[in-house]
């Protein structure tokens, strides 16, 4: 299950890298670079890449929210800025449960009246495209989401500070809550993942509850009292799995069951 960490990291910066230098490079769209910038979503959908958009629908179906971490270069941003907790004092270091969050539906319902409205300012600063778009606006100004609005080359230098602001206060202070209270594609990408059939369980049988998953899952959707994980938030960082000195936190295809002969009479009695 280790080896999941691993791979995810690699593809991330694998994304992260190249959407990057085919933002500020400027370089065609049919570049190889461009390609991979064209699997983004919001490009995708800009573009109405049909395939691109129904290929991520499955994906999340089947797996989850898979995009938010290994493809996003917000979100690998986002996992980047958490190394600096480590650096920070000792409470910080570590994550708890939270609940879920309304506010996530206040902000996706703003964007799309925004969207239907014609408003492009609120898509060009929450939108993840944008915000890095944004983001790399500060090498390459003119490139940025609100410059191409026709704000300004200022502007645009101004979102690309902001942008770094978000990322940089939201992982420090709240782990991933860019991606599960405040991104709108965040948010329906939670509608499809609810009941992903892929998921990240926690085996009772092996789990000492030694709350490791729990303190490093940046999401905070990991809840050992209970042995329960918030598919809908969870975005397959995979940190947990390969944090578990138990391998008692998997990512499998199904649920798990209770392994002891103790669990599995009540289990009957309840269920008869």
């Amino acid at each position: 299950m280790k080896k999941l960490l691993t791979a995810r990291w690699i593809l991330a910066a694998l994304f992260l890298v190249l959407s990057g230098i085919y933002l500020v490079m400027g370089l065609s769209p049919k570049s190889f670079a461009g390609l991979i910038a064209r699997v983004q979503i919001m490009p995708s959908m800009v573009a109405t890449s049909i395939g691109i958009i129904l290929f991520w629908l499955i994906i999340t179906i089947v797996y989850g929210r898979m995009y938010c971490s290994w493809i996003c270069p917000v979100g690998t941003l986002t996992d980047l800025v958490l190394r600096i907790r480590r650096f920070m004092p000792t409470r910080f270091h570590r994550f708890r449960y939270r609940p879920r969050r309304k506010v996530r539906f206040h902000i996706l319902a703003l964007y799309l009246v925004c969207v239907v409205a014609g408003i492009a300012i609120v898509p060009a600063l929450v939108e993840p495209w944008n915000i890095f778009r944004n983001l790399t606006g500060l090498a390459r100004p003119e490139a940025s989401a609100v410059a191409t609005l026709g704000a300004g080359i200022a502007t645009g230098i101004l979102a690309g500070i902001f942008s770094l602001l978000l990322i940089t206060v939201c992982a420090l202070l709240t782990g991933r809550s860019l991606c599960t209270d405040l991104c709108p594609v965040g948010t329906l990408l939670q509608l499809a993942a609810s009941n992903a059939l892929w998921r990240v369980e926690i085996d009772p049988d092996r789990c000492t509850a030694c709350m490791k998953c729990e303190e490093v899952c940046p999401a905070g959707c990991v809840k050992v009292v209970g042995r329960y994980v918030d598919d809908s938030r969870c975005v397959r960082c995979m940190e947990c799995v390969g944090r578990c000195p138990e391998e008692a936190i998997r990512f499998q295809p199904n649920r798990n069951r209770p392994a002891t002969p103790l669990l599995r009479r009540r289990e009957h009695t309840r269920g008869g």
